[in-house]
């Protein structure tokens, strides 16, 4: 509905999970390349939990893509099976033959042959199980036992739970401690904070072929980061109803109104309203909305082991390296990298930068941030990028951006810098900015963010 308004190709917040927008903010990258060597090095038994919407569905399809090929994967989307079905379903899953009505000994038996089968070709076989807390005692029994399955240097089959934080409180329960400690890395997906939801937002946005500038206003971020407390799913419903919101406005931008209006669609409109109708109180209702929200988040470690292991590179298979190598690639700004970080530097550069002059390189034809991405991945740009920055204008009604470099403290060193600029960039005719007039242009820009949140 909203898409053509936006200026998107696609709905850019789908609840449907889609490995080719999978975020590795938030250190999902690094956790994947965990679950990628613990599982290629036979580690035996891993758990991930996590909220309900923290993105453990999506580390689990990522998983089967980016393991080597020679690692077999049963995925087992049912966790309430019996210990005899769940043999049965994990033979199923590698095509086994069966005889009819088997037994559980002669399930075990044929599960085990295969597995030793698979050792003998250098293969692995690794059971997914999401929803792990909601397995029968009896299950994880069998799923202990199935953990068993060893030679004298290698396990036979790797076991990842997936599960919600309730499966630490199952795990703890006293009848089931010999499977607890058969877990040898134990990792927690937290939920994103303030700073990667803001992330979050522009690369999904930016995967569905946005390409102008911050779409979500700061005050929006903040808002749809307290709201969502961090949890993706979550935060998909209000960023859609934010984004259907402002459509609805004929805005340009998702302001902080706009995420409230989501929020308060999330809870019961009786109770919260719409502010359909003109602007209410509005420093009453940002109180209202931080004590609802709770306390400011706090970002905490993501990946605990409880057995760590150094990796050896040295012992790394090459199709292991390029798995990991291509995990760790998976990085939140995956379509503009290099713009995102200077946007961040840009803005803590001129708050905290009072006076003295800068260079204008350039000024951009339109809004489109794809291009300035483009730009700064071209020599001369990638050797001066520390030093470049980017400050939104409106010229004429139309939003473009000005290329700034460097900060210097007396005209002759900034006319200096212009002459030692290489041909390429001379060409646009750089001259001299008052870092002073920048930093009102930015301040100005805060007050009306700031206005945003009042209403």
């Amino acid at each position: 509905m909203y898409n053509r308004h936006f200026g998107l190709s696609a709905a850019p917040f789908r609840s449907t999970p889609d490995t080719r927008k999978f975020f590795g903010g938030g250190q999902r990258a690094e956790v994947l390349d965990t679950l990628i060597y613990a599982i290629c090095h036979g580690e035996g038994m891993v758990k991930v939990t996590g909220e309900i919407g923290t993105g453990k569905t999506m580390l689990c399809h990522m998983l089967q893509e980016q393991l080597p090929e020679s690692v077999e994967v049963v995925y087992l989307a049912n966790p309430s099976l019996t210990s005899d079905e769940i043999l049965t379903a994990i033979a199923q899953e590698l095509e086994l033959a069966l005889p009819e009505h088997a037994s559980h000994l002669q399930l075990q038996q044929r599960l085990q042959d295969y597995l030793l089968y698979c050792h003998r070709k250098q293969r692995r076989v690794v059971v997914f199980i999401e929803e792990a807390q909601q397995m029968p005692l009896q299950t994880l029994e069998e799923i202990r036992l199935l953990s068993n399955l060893e030679t004298r240097d290698a396990k036979l089959l790797q076991l990842v739970l997936f599960g919600q934080p309730e499966l630490d409180t199952l795990l703890a329960r006293h009848e089931i401690r010999q499977l607890r400690d058969r877990i040898g890395h134990s990792i927690h997906l937290e939920p994103l904070t303030r700073r990667e939801v803001a992330e979050y937002l522009r690369f999904r946005l930016y995967n569905a072929g946005y390409r102008g500038g911050e779409l979500f206003t700061r005050a929006a971020c903040r808002q749809l980061a307290l709201s969502s407390g961090g949890l993706i799913r979550r935060l998909h419903r209000l960023a859609d109803k934010a984004l259907l919101a402002a459509f609805s406005a004929n805005s340009a931008q998702v302001r902080w109104i706009d995420a409230w209006r989501a929020r308060c669609d999330e809870r019961r409109p009786s109770r919260f309203p719409r502010f359909a109708g003109g602007l209410v109180a509005g420093a009453a209702v940002s109180v209202i909305a931080v004590l609802l929200a709770g306390p400011p988040q706090t970002p905490g470690p993501v990946v605990t082991r409880t057995a760590t292991t150094s990796p050896d590179n040295n012992a790394i298979s090459p199709a292991l390296q390029a798995a990991r190598q291509r995990a760790l690639s998976i990085r939140p700004a995956a379509g503009l990298p290099r713009v995102s970080q200077r946007l961040l530097a840009s803005r803590n550069w001129l708050r905290a930068t009072r006076n003295g002059l800068t260079v204008q390189l350039l000024l951009s034809d339109d809004d489109d941030l794809g291009k300035i991405e483009k730009l700064l991945g071209k020599q001369p740009y990638t050797d001066l990028l520390p030093a470049i920055y980017l400050s939104r204008s409106e010229i004429g009604g139309r939003p473009r951006w000005n290329l700034l470099y460097g900060h210097f403290d007396s005209k002759t060193k900034a006319l200096a810098a212009i002459a030692a600029l290489p041909d390429e960039m001379r060409r646009h005719q750089p001259f001299l900015r008052s870092i002073s007039a920048l930093r009102r242009d930015h301040q100005h820009a805060e007050m009306l963010a700031n206005q945003d949140t009042q209403g």
